[in-house]
Order: C-alpha cells, then structure tokens, then sequence
C-alpha cells in the first residue's frame, strides 16, 4: 500500500483476529500505506467474489461499448486501437466517481532474485514523470542516471566500507537531483480537483492505483492518470526506499509473518509461498533502479492495464476524453502470463510454527479459482460452514464450546483458491487434534448433505444478497471489475458464475465438498511463540532540498482543461427524510432505497454503554443467545432462513439492534426481534463464550503495537474514562450473570427510541408493522444527548511513555488542546485541515515522509468536536522506524511551532475544499447518520448550504489565525511506545516530563 495516515483501529471482533492471524487479513496485499481502506482489504484479501472479467478482446475503439445482458451494474467494456481496456459502471446517486488504473502484474511477477520490485515501483509511480514534480527534467537526469548505477554498484558489494562510500555517493548525487524536484505533485494535483483516498496496492496478482473524485473533475483526473505512467521518472528513490523498509518494519511488528508462513507452507514452488510482496530484508538492502525499470517496460503496457470508473459519468460523453488521453499509448507487446505448477497436497500434510500469542490451527485446501464452473458450489460450501448471522456448521462449533473460535477464510487468487478453515482450540483442555476432528466432522456433514432444503435456499440467498448490497457502493463495484479484468476472464464467464449460484443444488455442494475438502490438505499447528524480527536500519541519507514553491508544466496545463458543470445537490431533511411516529417517545425516520429490495432497520434506545456500561457486554451476548420460545442455534436458523442479519452494537449513546435483509420478510424478521426483546435466554454459556473469545482477544490486543498505543492514547487523555479501561476485562465478566445482561436491556428499554428505516415501504406502512411487533413503554425517559468525553488538561508539556524492546516500529501520538470552533470559523478550521492534514498532500505527510523519509505514516488533523459549544483538539500521529524517532519529533514539533507559509497553496486549497464539499452528498444509507450528526454540529439544513460560500472566501491569514488560536503556545502531550533501546529518553525530556507507563495499566483487569 502506498501510504495511510489513518490512526490504528482499536480492536476488532476475536474471529477477524483470527482472520488476520492466521489467514492474509495482514499482507496479502501491499501498498504504499497502513490500509488499503477496509472495503478495498475485505475485496481482495478474503471475501470479495468478485463479479466476473474482462474479456480483452472484446470491442474495438470504432466499435460501441459491449454490454452484457443481465448484468446487474450495466458494465460497459471497450478497448483503445492500442489495447488498452476502459470498464465503466455508471451509477447517477452521488456526484463521485471512483475510478482506478489496474495492472495485470503483482508480486508473482518479481524476479526470484529482486523480490518487491512490483510493490516498490508501485511507490515510485507517485513521483512523477518527465514534465510533471520536476522544475527541468533536463536538469536532474544526469544525477538520476548517476543514483541508477550507483545503486547497481551496491547491489554487487558485501564490503562495509565500499558500500559507506557508495551511500555517501547516493546522498550527494540525490541532494544534486532533489534541487529540481518538486516532491508530493501528482498527490497536491490530486488534492486540487477534489480527490480523497488517493492510494495504491500491490497483491500477487495486480497493481492498482486509485481514489475517489467529484464528477465535475472526470476530465481533469483522465488527464492525470493517462499522464502519469507514461515516462515515469523514479526520482527520490533513497527517500522512498525508506519508506518501503518502514512498510517491511510494520509488517514485522504485526501479524504479517504469519501469513507468510501459512503461504510457504501451502504453496511449495509457486511465488505465492516462496516471495512475498513486499520483498525479502535482503532484497530491500539491494534494491535496484534497473530491475525496476525493467519490469516497468514489460508490464506496464496498453494491453496488459486497464481504466475503470464507476459513478456519475456518463460512457459515451466521456469516451473522447479517455482515447486522447490513454489512447496515444504506444502498442507495446503483451507479456505472455506465467503459470507456474505447484505439487497437490497428497493427504494430510503438517507443519508447525511457534508465531502467535495463542494456539492457532489452520487447515488449507486448494480450491478452484474464480470463474471455474464449481466456484459456485465452493460458495455455498463457505457459506453453510460460515456466515454473517452466524449459523454455520462452523460457527457452532464455537457456541457449543467444541472450539474457542473457527471460521472459514476463501483467499482468491488468480492461479489457485485457497480454502483455509481456522480455528483456535479451547484454552488447556483442547489439543490440536482434538480441534482438528472437529473441523473435519463439520466438512463430513457438508459432503454427505447433512442440511436442509431450506437452509441451502436460504444459504444461495445470502450470498446473492451479499453481491446485490456489494453494487451499491462505487468502490466495491470499481474493485470487483477490477478484481475481474486481473483474472482475464470474460465478463459473461462471471455473470454464469450469477447464474449457477442461483441454481446450486444438493448433489453440486456435495460433489464440490468431496472434490476440494476433502483428504488433501495442509494442516498448520502455530504454538505460542513470536517470530524473529530482522531490523532494516536507516541508511545515511540527507533529506533532499527541493524546488521552493514550483509548479511543473503538467501542473500549470492541468488547469486549462474545463471541468463538466454537476447540479449542487443539497440535502433538505424536511423533504429527504419522511417521518411518522411509532409510539410515545418512538419517532421513525425513512428514506428510500433507490437500488433494490433489501431494507435496513434500526431500532435505536437512546442510551448506551457510557450510562449503562453492561450494554458493552449485551451487545454481544444478544448476538448470541435465543430467546425463551427457541435456543440460539433456532434463533439464528431462523434469521437465516429468512437471508436477514440481526447485528445489536452499543455505542456510547445508544443501543442499537440492526436488521437488515430483503423487503418480503421485514415482518418475520420483526417478529423474531420482538421475540427476542421480550425474552431473551438467561444462556450462561453464551457468556462463558464471551469470556473465552474476550480471553483470545486480549492475548492478541496487548502484542499489538498499534493498539498498545490506541489504548495509550485513550488513558492518557481520558484517564478511567478510557474505552479500554470501561471494557469488561475476562476476570470482571466472572461477576456478570445473565440476568444482570437482561436488566441492562430493560434499562435500555425505558428511554426514547429512533427507528431508521432504508427501504422501498412509506414511513406509515412500517410505522403499523412495527407497532403490532414491538412493544414500548408507555413512558420513556428522555434520549442521552450525544457523548463527548472530558479531555483531561495537563496544564504543562507531558510525555507518556510505554517501553517495548519488541516494537520495530515506534508508535507516536501527539495532542494538543483546542477550544470550541464558532460556526464562523469552520471554514478556516476545514482550510487548516486541508494544509495540514490533506491526505497525501498534506504538510504534515510531506515534510515528514516525502521529503524526509522519517516515517511511515503521518499525519496530523484537527478534530472539531462531534456537538457545538465542546472543545476541539489537534492529534497527530507517527509510525516510525525506532531509529528515526528523535527526527521525526523534532520536524512535527518545529511544524507546529512555525507552521511553514502556505499562501502559495492557498488557491489549490480552496479548490480542493469546494469540490470535494459540492461533492459531498450522503449515499441512500448513510443520510439518516448524516442528518443526525449535522443537527449534532448544530445545522438544522445540509451544512454546505453556508460553507460553500463561505469557502469561497476564505484566506491563508485565515488559516494561519486558526493555528495561532488553537495550537501555538499550548501545552502538548506526547504518548509513545517503543524500543527504550532505540529512543533515548533525554531526548524525550525536551518534549515535557517523562512517565513511564506499563502496557498492563493501559486495559482493564
């Protein structure tokens, strides 16, 4: 992945830990940042199926779009007279387009002796080209060209003293080229026309490049990308070498090397087990610019790419557009793909491993890839053994206690699926082979057709549905077509891939099951144990000085190109949102659902874990449990039977239960909730459940690096009101019976509730089918407002420091103290944002990592409290190479101290703010949220309505009045975890005074 400034997520449920650990939610893909987004990891690494290819050849540039009948996101397939392939979905609800450039070349296609070739050129094809980021090409090609042979020179020596020598040649000659480049240009170009979640990411099989634009800036983004693989120029390659080893670093702090262990257990010869993407360490300390080049010129041609938005566009208007800019593309040959030949498992095979922070199992069957005429009996197969309510023959090995945790992992890859079924064994009493037989009794139902006919209509359901609310979304359509043309099938190929699915029989599953879980498979035992962690050093390089305040010829061109006039399309919450009352104190909200007949409902209590904090706890056991009429193995049948998920979540201010399925079975499914309201089981082994998977959480939650220092953060700024030390901890759920659960929801009950419906019903007609489903009290205390937790003021520069030799990578928040932010200043606080904090192009990013390599990921953003009149606060956050700690502190503290003069951007900057905000119209499911939080803010109307204007306006004396407000001459608190033997604590004392904090302070006992 090419970069994410997104802080660590805190935690996920213990079976996605399982997931990470021991399947490929960690680094089967890489890319030039943290995530790839969560929706781009879950399409590629596990469970996107994707819904079918790209023939490429297909159309012709004079012949019309070819079109398939039937296909449920109309994609319309076209080719230049060069080869090149263009996809477009079009989809009219929201003014953006994603769109993305796709490469059929990854990590299978490095050489055997340069592995994360393709990922590290996947970094360099941000740093511009010829006549884009440089003020004279001209000018910097001799030293770039002195760079390329003097890393060549370092490939061939072992000799310390040689290589030293060699480095300080690299550092000179890249300080030369540097004084002509123009660092971070495509991502501040990007910025300008409204671009968000600019990024990259490198699989296997892949490359792709994309982001999110407004609809208004399709012709100015074609522009772009059509430019910008074309005569690339790999400058500041020293810097973004760091870059690459601090991805390598963070991978090692995390669960990464686990998935590489199962794929180089499972894959003997091919390059999915015996390279990784990201490149082996001594790879990485010999890079070269002429094997980089190499695999540029032989993959990176029109045949072997392709172009693909889906969105507000329109295919035949923009089709000019698209054959100027990709269209002058030289024809180059198409590299013949490569197949490689792996040995089949032959029986049960077994390898074991010491790398995780409990006892893991996971057992690999090679399955049929995407397209093959059985792949739609695999997915049923995955489905009967896992699925999202739940019920699986899998997910009740877990309720009944026969194992802690197990779940079905589907990894598509081009060559070959991979069926991984993981499980982690009971605490003490459980061997491997004990949950080893359990694992194998639940495929032996499967291949003898030990289910239902109901259950397999209702299994075919599930995962069209899943597929149906997949289309809804831009990204998830973009990547599937992506995911498609990779494969280099044909689109129809997919579309009966649909169509089998729907029609999948008894005797199919049962066939499937025999053929791919069957005998052969590799069964991997992981005892606890930590893997070996090899450092990547920091090399002597300098930090380059580049062109001040430059615009390259690209740049200055880009702004002559028009933008395609799109209606400003404001939300009126009067006219969008239709209301009608439920209840005394039960309000209902309803919009439609504009795509197909799968509704959402959620029934809100307006109170939450905050107030009550056992709704922590309720919200899974309620997920759970059945009900006094039928168990929770019945309870959750029913619900899939009926192709609905029932999800309850407490947040800080409300409990909220979830259903979600089609339109045809809405009452049923109410009945089922109010069955479960009424009564649900006092069920003490949900509970002893709960505590286990709480227990298995835990054990990973405090190794990880990333959550150590959320939880950090959180103690130290909100002290016992810290989420972490709120969460009940295994030991504390000893005390909790399930009765005390009940009253908790009961509590829960007795407040005002909101109920959110998406759907194809009037507000009236589900008003009368939830009144005679769910009953309410008749007198319901006031909703809680929303929760915003006391910062605690230190009054004076802190430090707060966890010490952890195991750390590879330092982990580094910084806070400063805010005030509240009038509804005047809103505009100069989202401009201050936008410099600070823009992405990829914000000053924090740029100085930190593109200018100096000093970190991995970096980013700084003023955070505006969620309700008006509260007190806002700037949070920055590093992850950074132990080694590089001291300067990357001194450069973010000297940023804050004197924030660098952006007047020069000031134009770029406002551009950037109005595009993205006229293009900032909330999807059909997430408008009820977004009215919510608006009136939260304090706007009764769709805030653009005032900002725009107001944006149009604002100044960099504005932005910089901001900084003076709210940042400068506050006290700071900086909270780091790290090696104490790579980070001197002197140089921490200038920061404020230190405290030593332990990591078992930071969650709750």
């Amino acid at each position: 992945m090419r970069g994410s400034n997104h802080p660590p997520l805190a935690r996920a449920r213990a079976f996605n830990l399982l997931v990470a650990l021991v399947a490929l939610a960690g680094r089967c893909l890489a890319g030039r940042g943290l995530v790839a987004r969560a929706g781009r990891c879950l399409v590629v690494l596990a469970v996107l199926i994707a819904v079918g290819a790209l023939a490429p050849e297909t159309a012709r540039a004079d012949e019309p779009w070819t079109t398939f009948a039937g296909d449920p996101i109309g994609a319309k397939v076209r080719r230049l007279d060069n080869g090149f392939t263009v996809v477009i979905s079009e989809n009219h609800e929201v003014p953006r387009v994603f769109g993305a450039v796709v490469v059929r070349a990854g990590g299978k296609n490095d050489p055997a002796h340069a592995t994360g070739i393709a990922h590290y050129l996947e970094h360099m094809l941000f740093k511009g080209t010829a006549s884009l980021g440089t003020i004279d090409h001209g000018g910097e090609r001799p030293h770039l060209d002195e760079i390329e042979a003097l890393y060549e020179a370092l490939r061939a020596t072992d000799d310390d003293d040689e290589r030293a020598e060699i480095f300080a040649a690299i550092d000179r000659a890249s300080q030369a080229a540097g004084r002509y480049a123009i660092p971070g240009e495509l991502d501040r170009v990007l910025q300008q026309i409204g671009s968000s979640a600019v990024n990259a990411f490198t699989t296997p099989d892949i490359t792709v490049y994309h982001n999110e634009f407004p609809a208004r800036s399709i012709d100015r983004w074609i522009a772009v990308y059509g430019h910008r693989f074309q005569e690339p120029v790999f400058r500041l390659f020293p810097s973004e070498l760091e870059t690459v080893y601090e991805e390598k670093n963070r991978s090692m702090d995390g669960l990464e090397p686990v998935a590489e262990a199962f794929l180089a257990k499972f894959f003997r010869a091919h390059p999915y087990g015996t390279q990784s993407v990201l490149g082996s360490v001594d790879h990485l300390k010999r890079p070269s610019l002429k094997e980089m080049y190499a695999f540029y010129r032989r993959h990176y041609v029109a045949g072997n790419m392709a172009l693909v938005l889906a969105g507000d566009v329109d295919a035949d208007a923009i089709w000019p557009v698209i054959d100027r800019y990709f269209g002058t593309w030289p024809n180059e040959p198409v590299p013949k793909a490569i197949t490689f030949e792996d040995p089949p498992f032959r029986g049960r095979e077994e390898a074991t491993i010491r790398m995780t922070p409990v006892r893991a199992l996971g057992l690999g069957f090679r399955l049929p890839p995407e397209g093959h005429p059985d792949y739609a009996a695999v997915l049923v197969i995955n489905e009967l053994l896992t699925n999202e309510q739940e019920a699986g023959l899998l997910d009740r090995l877990a309720d009944d206690g026969e194992v802690l945790i197990a779940r079905a992992v589907p990894i598509p890859l081009n060559d070959v699926g991979v069926g991984l079924i993981a499980v982690i064994p009971r605490i003490i009493t459980q061997t491997f082979a004990g949950a080893e037989r359990r694992l194998l009794a639940a495929l032996a139902k499967v291949r003898g057709g030990d289910f239902s006919d109901v259950t397999l209509a209702a299994v075919r359901r599930a995962a069209l549905d899943r597929y149906r609310r997949r289309w809804e979304s831009n990204e998830d359509r973009a990547l599937a077509l992506v995911e498609a043309f990779g494969r280099g099938q044909s689109w129809q190929a997919t579309l009966d891939t649909l169509d089998r699915l729907a029609k999948v029989d008894r005797a199919q599953v049962m066939a499937a099951a025999e053929r791919y879980y069957g005998d052969d498979y590799l069964a991997l035992r992981s005892r606890v144990g930590f893997p070996d962690k090899t450092r990547l050093k920091k090399p002597p390089i300098t930090a380059v000085q580049p062109a001040k305040a430059a615009r390259s010829s690209f740049a200055a061109g880009l702004d002559r190109i028009p933008e395609r006039p799109t209606p400003l399309r404001l939300v009126v919450p009067g006219r969008d949102i239709e209301r009608a009352s439920v209840a005394p104190g039960v309000t209902l909200e309803r919009n439609q659902n504009p795509f197909n007949d799968l509704y959402t409902l959620e029934l809100r209590h307006g109170v939450g874990h905050y107030d009550v904090r056992l709704l922590s706890v309720l919200d899974e056991y309620l997920g759970d449990v059945g009900t006094q009429k039928r168990d929770g193995k019945a309870f959750k049948e029913a619900l899939f039977n009926l192709a609905t998920t029932l999800t309850v979540q407490s947040t800080e201010e409300a409990l909220v239960l979830r259903l979600e399925g089609p339109e045809e079975h809405l009452e049923a499914a109410l009945d089922l909730l109010g069955e479960l309201l009424r009564g649900p089981a006092e069920d003490r082994g949900a509970l002893r459940r709960l505590r286990r998977e709480r227990w298995g959480l835990r054990q990973v939650d405090r190794r990880q690096p990333r959550v150590i220092a959320d939880a950090l953060r959180e103690y130290v700024t909100f002290g016992d009101a810290s989420t972490y030390l709120r969460e009940y901890s295994p030991r504390q759920l000893l005390g909790v019976r399930p009765r005390h659960l009940i009253a908790a929801l009961r509590e829960a009950q007795g407040y005002e509730a909101t109920i959110r419906y998406v759907g194809r019903r009037s507000a009236a007609e589900v008003a009368g089918a939830v009144r005679g489903r769910l009953e309410f009290r008749d007198h319901l205390a006031p909703a809680r407002p929303k929760v915003v937790r006391d910062r605690i003021d230190r009054g004076r520069d802190r430090v707060f420091w966890v010490k952890r030799r195991q750390s590879v990578q330092t982990q580094v928040y910084l806070l400063v103290e805010g005030d509240p932010v009038p509804l005047a200043e809103r505009p100069a606080a989202a401009a201050y944002n936008e410099y600070l904090g823009g992405g990829m192009a914000g000053l924090v990013f740029h100085e930190i990592r593109e200018l100096r390599a000093l970190a991995y990921s970096a980013r700084g953003e003023w955070y505006e409290s969620p309700v008006a009149g509260k007190k806002g606060v700037l949070l920055a956050y590093l992850a950074t190479q132990a080694d590089k700690t001291a300067g990357a502190l001194e450069v973010l503290s000297g940023l804050l101290d004197h924030l660098p003069d952006g007047r020069d951007q000031m134009e770029g900057l406002r551009a950037a703010l109005i595009r993205s905000h006229e293009a900032a119209q909330p999807r059909f499911r997430e408008l009820q949220g977004e009215v919510a939080r608006w009136r939260w803010l304090g706007y009764h109307d769709d805030p653009r309505r005032t900002m725009l204007p107001a944006l149009r306006e604002v100044t960099w004396e504005d932005v910089r009045a901001f900084h003076e407000r709210q940042v400068v001459g506050r006290p700071r608190t900086l909270m780091i975890v790290g090696d104490p033997r790579q980070i001197d604590e002197a140089t921490l004392e200038r920061y404020g005074e230190v405290e030593v904090v332990r990591s078992g302070a930071l969650f709750s006992r």
